[in-house]
C-alpha cells in the first residue's frame, strides 16, 4: 500500500500557482463605482435571468472588500485543504480535485474585471468548480472513478455547466438590460440579444440546476446507504458539506429571481459560507484521524489491561472508528491466525471490501488487523495502530509465557512437596514397622532375661538397659510422629490436631469444620502449620491459651492458630514459619503472621485444593473421611 504523497516540489508549485492566480484576480478587479454596482459581474451568479432581475433593484448592495475577502478565503481554503489531503492521503486524486476546485473558484473572480476577455472567462468558469467536487463525492475516498456511469456523470456535469454558461450568455447583452443603473460589461459569448430567448433559457437552466442538485443528493444518499460503517464515518463530514453546498446553490439560484431589494444581495452572500464548509469538512476528517493517532496513548492504557477479547477489539474499533474491525492472533502451533474464539481465519482477498494488516515483531507474525478497506486512506493511523497493537500482542505473548512458566514452577514445587510428603509417610512406616518393632522386641527380650537371671547385679544392668531402651523407643516414636504423624493417617486432621493438643503443655481449643475430604498435601500442610504454631506458642510466647480453627470449603482450607502470648513474632529466613510459608506457597496458598507486641500471635494459612487449575489428589490412605465433620473441644494438660 505505497502512498503517492505530495512532494515538496509539488507543494511549492501548487502554492505558487495559487498565489499567482489570487494576485491576478486581485489586480483584475475593477473597484470603480460603476463596476462595483454592475450586476453582470456578480460572483457566483450564472443565470442571465437573475442578472436582469438584480439589475432592476435600485438599492442592491455593491461589491465590497469584505465580500472579496470571503471569496479569496473560500478559494484558498479549497486549495489548502487539497494540499493537506494530498500530503496525507495514499492517493493524490482527492487532494488534486480539491486544488482544482480551488483554482477554478479563484479563476471565476476574473468576472470582476473590466477587460472583456477576463470578464467572459470568469463568466464561463462561474460554476466550473463544482464538477471536481462532484467527482470527489462519487470517488471518495480514493478519488478514482470506479465505473463508466460515474465517469459519464462527471463528464456530463462538466459539459452541462459549460453549456449552461454559453446558452445563458449567447443571447444576453448585460449593457442593455440593467434597469436601475448601468453595466459596461462586454460579453464575448454574445451572438445576438434576445430577451425572450434568454428568459426561456433561464427557466430551463433553473429547472436543470434543481434536478442536478436533487440527483447529487440522491447519489450521495445511495452511496451513504450502501457504504460500510467505516466508509460512512469517513464520508460523513464531506457528504454533509456537499449536500449543504448543493442546497445552497439551488436556493441562491431561485432567490435571485424571486426575492427583491437587499434580500437578493444577502442571499448571494450565503454561497461563501456554504462553499467554505467543504474545505472545513476535509480538514475535520484529517484532524479527526490525527486526533485518533494522538489518542493511541489512551489506547495503550486501555488495552494494556484488556484481555484478547471484545474489550481489546472494542478499544481498537473506537480508535480507528471502524465497528467492523477484528483483531486476530497468530497461533504458532496451528501456523494460522485465530480470532477471539480460537477459530482459524484466513486473510481477506483483495476485492472483498475488507483489508488486512499483518502485525509483526522482529520479523515474526504476532497477529493481524482486519478492517474496512476505506481505512486504507489513513496509512499513518494504521501504522501507528499497528505498532501499538504489535507491541501489546508481543507483551501479551511474553506475559502468557511467563504465566505458563510460573504455573510450571508451582507445579514443580507442588510435585516436590508431594514427593517429600510421600517420602515422609514411607519413612514413618519404615520406622514403625522396622526399627520401632525391633526395639519393642528387644525390650521384651530384656524383660524376659531379667526374670531368668538370678544374679542381682546383672538384673540391675538389664533393668537400666531396658529403661534406656524404653527412652530410645519413645524418642523414636516422637521422631516418627514428627516425620509424619500416624494419627493423621488413622484419624484425619481433626483427630491429629486433638492428639497434638493432648501433647501440648498449654490449653488448646480445637475446632475443625470440613465440607469435603482434604487432599493429602493440604491435610499434611495444615497439620504442620498448626503443629509449628502451637509449639511456638508453648515454647516462646508464654501463652495461656491457644485456639486452633480449621475451616474447609469445597475448594480450600483455612487454618487459624491464635494465642494470647507476648506477641512480637517475626518470621526469620531460616525459621520454621518461613518453611511453612514456602509449603503454603507451593500449594498455591497464602501464609500470614500477625503478631503485634503484647497482643498475641495469629497465624493464618489459606490452602487451596487446586493450585493454578491443578486439582489436588484424593487421600490415598483409608483414614477418617471428614466430609461434613464438625469437631470442637478444649484440651488441657
Amino acid at each position: 500500500m505505497a502512498a503517492q504523497q505530495m512532494t515538496p516540489r509539488q507543494t511549492a508549485l501548487v502554492l505558487g500557482v495559487t498565489a499567482a492566480l489570487a494576485l491576478l484576480v486581485a489586480f483584475a478587479v475593477d473597484w470603480s463605482p460603476l463596476a462595483v454596482q454592475d450586476p453582470a459581474r456578480t460572483l457566483g451568479l450564472l443565470n442571465a435571468q437573475g442578472i436582469v432581475h438584480l439589475g432592476g433593484i435600485a438599492d442592491r448592495a455593491p461589491f465590497t472588500v469584505f465580500e472579496f475577502a470571503m471569496f479569496l478565503a473560500v478559494g484558498l481554503g479549497l486549495v489548502l485543504s487539497g494540499v493537506a489531503a494530498w500530503r496525507s492521503q495514499p492517493s493524490w486524486r482527492p487532494g488534486f480535485l480539491l486544488v482544482l476546485a480551488g483554482w477554478l473558484w479563484l479563476a471565476a473572480g476574473l468576472r470582476r474585471s473590466s477587460d472583456p476577455l477576463a470578464f467572459t472567462a470568469g463568466v464561463a468558469l462561474t460554476l466550473m468548480y463544482q464538477p471536481p467536487l462532484l467527482q470527489l463525492a462519487l470517488s471518495f475516498p480514493t478519488g478514482k472513478l470506479a465505473n463508466r456511469f460515474q465517469k459519464a456523470a462527471v463528464g456530463f456535469f462538466f459539459s452541462l455547466w459549460l453549456l449552461a454558461a454559453a446558452a445563458n450568455w449567447a443571447f444576453f447583452d448585460p449593457r442593455l438590460h440593467v434597469a436601475a443603473g448601468e453595466s459596461n460589461s462586454r460579453n464575448l459569448l454574445l451572438l445576438w440579444d434576445d430577451p425572450a430567448l434568454t428568459t426561456a433559457i433561464g427557466n430551463v437552466a433553473r429547472v436543470v440546476q434543481v434536478c442536478v442538485g436533487l440527483a447529487i443528493v440522491v447519489v450521495l444518499a445511495v452511496r451513504w446507504h450502501s457504504g460500510t460503517p467505516a466508509y460512512r464515518s469517513a464520508f460523513l463530514p464531506l457528504g454533509f458539506a456537499l449536500v449543504l453546498k448543493t442546497a445552497a446553490t439551488v436556493w441562491v439560484a431561485a432567490a435571485v429571481v424571486q426575492l427583491s431589494g437587499p434580500q437578493v444581495s444577502e442571499a448571494l452572500l450565503w454561497q461563501y459560507p456554504a462553499t467554505a464548509v467543504i474545505p472545513l469538512a476535509v480538514l475535520l476528517g484529517l484532524w479527526r484521524y490525527r486526533f485518533a493517532r494522538g489518542s493511541l496513548g489512551e489506547l495503550m492504557v486501555e488495552i494494556g489491561a484488556a484481555p484478547l477479547n471484545e474489550r481489546l477489539t472494542g478499544a481498537l474499533r473506537k480508535t480507528v472508528r471502524d465497528p467492523s474491525l477484528e483483531l486476530w492472533q497468530w497461533s504458532a502451533a496451528g501456523a494460522a491466525f485465530v480470532d477471539g474464539h480460537g477459530r482459524a481465519r484466513e486473510l481477506p482477498e483483495e476485492h472483498s471490501g475488507r483489508a488486512a494488516m499483518v502485525l509483526e515483531r522482529n520479523g515474526a507474525p504476532v497477529g493481524a488487523l482486519v478492517f474496512d478497506q476505506a481505512l486504507r486512506d489513513q496509512p499513518r493511523l494504521l501504522d501507528a495502530v499497528r505498532s501499538a497493537t504489535s507491541l501489546t500482542l508481543e507483551n501479551r505473548s511474553m506475559e502468557q509465557q511467563l504465566r505458563e512458566q510460573l504455573v510450571e514452577v508451582r507445579r514443580s514445587r507442588e510435585r516436590i512437596v508431594t514427593a517429600g510428603d510421600a517420602r515422609r509417610r514411607q519413612l514413618e512406616r519404615d520406622l514403625h514397622d522396622g526399627a520401632q518393632q525391633r526395639l519393642v522386641a528387644v525390650t521384651m527380650e530384656l524383660a524376659r532375661a531379667r526374670r531368668l537371671v538370678p544374679d542381682g547385679e546383672a538384673r540391675e544392668l538389664i533393668t537400666r538397659a531396658a529403661v534406656e531402651l524404653h527412652e530410645a523407643l519413645q524418642e523414636l516414636r516422637e521422631l516418627a510422629r514428627g516425620v509424619y504423624p500416624p494419627s493423621l493417617r488413622e484419624r484425619g486432621l481433626a483427630g491429629s490436631l486433638t492428639a497434638l493438643a493432648e501433647r501440648t503443655t498449654v490449653p488448646v481449643d480445637v475446632e475443625v469444620r470440613l465440607e469435603a475430604p482434604l487432599p493429602p498435601a493440604v491435610e499434611l500442610a495444615a497439620y504442620f502449620i498448626c503443629a509449628e504454631a502451637v509449639t511456638n506458642s508453648a515454647k516462646y510466647a508464654a501463652a495461656g491459651m491457644v485456639r486452633v480453627r480449621a475451616t474447609g470449603t469445597a475448594g480450600e482450607l483455612t487454618v487459624v492458630v491464635a494465642d494470647d502470648g507476648r506477641g512480637g513474632a517475626v518470621p526469620g529466613p531460616d525459621g520454621g514459619l518461613m518453611g511453612l510459608a514456602d509449603r503454603a506457597a507451593a500449594l498455591g496458598g497464602t501464609f500470614d503472621v500477625d503478631s503485634p507486641p503484647g497482643r498475641g500471635t495469629t497465624v493464618t494459612a489459606v490452602l487451596p485444593f487446586a493450585a493454578d487449575g491443578i486439582a489436588g489428589t484424593a487421600p490415598e490412605e483409608s483414614g477418617t473421611v471428614e466430609s461434613g465433620t464438625v469437631e470442637r473441644g478444649t484440651v488441657r494438660p
